[in-house]
């Protein structure tokens, strides 16, 4: 009983025109039905036993409209003998028109013929829609005459493909025919077919255990992997590849790769060069590296190996050499909730902190000494979003200028003397997809300022020595205890650099203004030290009254030399000399005091505050606001209460006075005593 086979094509002649030939094997074992697309269209399920098909936009309608236990043979085109005769007859070195119907047919032939020995010719495919050299007079075409350019004078027919012998075999298997040549007229026939050297098939022996065991391997392997022939018709596919194509042939074995992997565009002459580097697509909604590698043989070319990985999971990967690379070192390890302290200007300042930590904007922390910024810094990259990635720390001020450089940006190997064999990752590169810190960025050379500005704005940097520009996903966070708007005008700071790396400000505030945190970051430090004592009245009184010109870092000196005095009360006076001398002995020039400069004595409302506290410490009455302003309409100077809270604050920010909550008021500092006392004399 004869086997039922459809065979399809986009048109019906053609199907009728496989069919015809199939026929001259099978015609007594079989029954063909010929279909073109447009009645498959029409069709909701075949009937048939076997589908024969070509193309994969063919397999992707058709296997939606077969039973599961339907066998689809994908079929592969070849020539007759006779077509390459013309082909032989042209000159060397000519150049002529490939013509067919798309892209992938035009390279697929080109290949062929190509492979068959014809390298002597220049093929240039030609397919309808696309532009051509004018002046080449030569077309080869596979029975698409009608898309000849018309201005093309020699035109050579090679005929409609017939498909391979290898094909016709498939056909014979599936059917259980033996003894294919045993008739003269089917030897005849396939005698007249050019024979396709599969290269590819006996590299692997496809029917040998190498196959298999090869097989076996790629399903271990986490990057998707196709291995393909020189025209680029797929031998093995893992389930890997087969996820990253979202499956879109359903089995990928036996199509061409340009098929199922259009994104390759116009790639795919790869697949005749045997190499090419790296490319990034844009696969299923997501970016996949895509490389490719030449299979080669005793120095000739078989095919390729096309390897496919989403382009996040490399990054993971190269994140984790990266984190081996920096050792234990460059990571955060601060948070939020680790910052001491209840006072009410301490949690604005970390809630405002937190609020910027989701932008990806660079933060300029701002602070005097020892007020805890790189806290800040690594608890905002814990905070987030790149919190899973590098955390990197450069103090500015640390390295020379010669040397800084290279440890931002690295160095190739041979890039000056002295370099690392191999050259050296930089800074820049470590902290890739998270944060970069740059501690006191107030030090900063003004030749790197430069430097700096172009990889910020670029997102590239170029390692010394170097040629290629490297992208880097960074996001700046740096710190300064010194005043850059000030040093902008002073033409110390470039201007645009300043407004690149300040666009989210955060001021740290200091401890003396942290007047609730104190005892409690100094029981936090005793404990750490197992330190055991208490404080008398007069010496916390003393402790508070101090303006604390060192911070959380003058703190923690003083707790660990107060527990090592041994006492278990500490009075006022076991508090060294040397402690209480420290604030006076800082210089006390307006341009030194950070983030607000104190205003000079002709707009008299700050020196008429200190001089009106200075009073009142003697008469021993608490100077508040509203003291204050009522103090200053007797003096004749008219100031609103705003005005003398605004004063406060920038006087509080200067050290120069602290502010208590309550009925306590304001004090004079001991800088605050010898500002005044410098401004009067």
């Amino acid at each position: 009983m004869k086997k039922n086979i459809a065979v399809i094509a986009n048109n019906k002649k053609y199907a009728t025109f496989i069919a015809e030939k199939l026929k001259v094997f099978f015609d007594e074992y079989a029954a063909f039905c010929c279909y073109g697309m447009n009645e498959i269209m029409e069709i909701d399920q075949l009937e048939e036993d076997y589908v024969i098909l070509s193309a994969f936009t063919i397999f992707q309608i058709v296997k939606r409209r077969v039973k599961e236990s339907v066998k689809m043979i994908i079929a592969d085109r070849t020539l007759y003998k006779s077509a390459l005769d013309p082909l032989s007859r042209l000159p060397q070195n000519a150049r002529a028109l490939l013509v067919n119907i798309d892209y992938r047919n035009c390279m697929e032939l080109i290949t062929m013929i190509y492979n068959l020995g014809f390298r002597h010719l220049e093929l240039i495919p030609y397919y309808p829609g696309c532009e051509y050299d004018e002046s080449v007079q030569i077309a080869i075409t596979p029975g698409e005459t009608a898309i000849v350019p018309e201005k093309v004078s020699t035109v050579i027919d090679l005929g409609e493909r017939p498909i391979d012998v290898k094909s016709i075999y498939n056909v014979a298997e599936a059917l259980g025919v033996k003894n294919l040549f045993d008739r003269e007229d089917t030897k005849k026939e396939l005698d007249n077919l050019v024979v396709i050297n599969r290269e590819m098939e006996q590299l692997l022996g496809e029917n040998s255990s190498l196959l298999v065991q090869m097989s076996s391997i790629l399903k271990l392997v986490k990057q998707g992997i196709i291995v393909v022939d020189t025209a680029g018709k797929i031998y093995l596919a893992n389930d890997m590849a087969g996820e990253i194509l979202d499956n879109r042939a359903g089995a990928l074995k036996g199509f061409n790769v340009m098929d199922i992997f259009p994104e390759f565009g116009t790639a795919s002459d790869i697949f005749l060069e045997g190499n090419a580097s790296d490319q990034l697509l844009h696969i299923n909604g997501r970016d996949v590296i895509v490389s490719v590698s030449a299979v080669e043989d005793c120095g000739k070319a078989r095919g390729n190996i096309i390897m496919l990985e989403y382009f996040n999971e490399a990054e993971d990967r190269q994140h984790k050499f990266r984190k081996k690379i920096m050792g234990s070192g460059h990571t955060a390890s601060y948070t939020f909730p680790q910052i001491l302290g209840d006072s009410q200007v301490l949690n604005d300042t970390k809630e405002i902190a937190m609020r910027m930590a989701r932008s990806e904007s660079s933060i300029c922390l701002f602070g005097e000494s020892g007020t805890g910024k790189e806290l800040f810094a690594q608890s905002i990259h814990n905070y987030s979003r790149r919190r899973n990635y590098s955390f990197v720390a450069i103090n500015c001020s640390a390295l020379p200028e010669n040397l800084l450089e290279s440890e931002l940006y690295g160095y190739e190997e041979g890039a000056f003397s002295g370099a690392r064999k191999g050259g050296k990752i930089g800074l820049f590169e470590l902290a890739h997809k998270g944060t970069l810190f740059l501690d006191e960025i107030g030090e900063l050379p003004v030749q790197m300022q430069a430097k700096l500005l172009r990889v910020i704005e670029e997102k590239k940097i170029l390692k010394v020595g170097g040629k290629d520009l490297i992208d880097v996903d960074v996001r700046i966070v740096c710190a300064t205890n010194r005043d850059l708007q000030q040093m902008v005008e002073a033409g110390e700071f470039r201007r645009d650099l300043y407004y690149r790396l300040c666009v989210l400000p955060i001021h740290i505030p200091p401890l003396r203004m942290r007047e609730d945190d104190l005892f409690l970051l100094m029981e936090t430090m005793k404990a750490a030290i197992g330190a055991d004592f208490t404080m008398s009245v007069s010496a916390q009184e003393k402790l508070r009254r101090y303006s604390w010109p060192g911070n959380v870092r003058e703190l923690k000196n003083i707790t660990e030399y107060l527990a090592n005095l041994g006492k278990a009360v500490v009075e006022s006076e076991d508090i060294p000399l040397a402690f209480e001398k420290e604030a006076p002995a800082v210089p006390l020039r307006t341009e030194s005091l950070p983030l607000q400069t104190v205003e000079t004595a002709s707009t008299s409302l700050q020196m008429f505050v200190l001089s009106a506290l200075l009073e009142g410490e003697r008469k021993q009455v608490h100077m508040g606001r509203q003291a204050l302003t009522e103090a200053a309409k007797e003096k004749g100077i008219f100031a609103t209460e705003q005005e003398i809270r605004s004063c406060l604050r920038k006087l509080n920010e200067a050290g120069l006075i602290l502010s208590f909550k309550g009925r306590k008021g304001s004090v004079l500092t001991e800088k605050g005593r010898c500002y005044l006392a410098e401004q009067v004399k």
